[in-house]
């Protein structure tokens, strides 16, 4: 009986475990030089979050953002 309790509830910790995962992990764009990396950054909404990659020549703007919560804005892109 005890077998047979393990065998359910063990795949069911997985699928738990999975789903939590997925929902944590986040998106993340490069949005070109260092220069008002915050601005560009804010386009992707409130959870986004700003930070300059500088392993690079020059730095590199990097946003991360959770994936769910951006929405493209309407029309082209801003020119900066």
């Amino acid at each position: 009986m005890a077998q047979a309790k393990f065998s359910v509830v063990l795949p069911i910790v997985f699928l738990v475990m999975f789903a939590l995962v997925e929902d944590s992990m986040g998106c993340q764009a490069s949005l070109g030089d260092c220069r008002i990396c915050g601005v560009k950054c804010s386009a992707y909404g409130k959870g986004a979050e700003a930070h300059c990659d500088y392993r690079y020549d020059g730095g590199v703007c990097i946003c991360d953002f959770p994936c769910k919560e951006y929405k493209p804005p309407p029309g082209p892109p801003p020119k900066i």
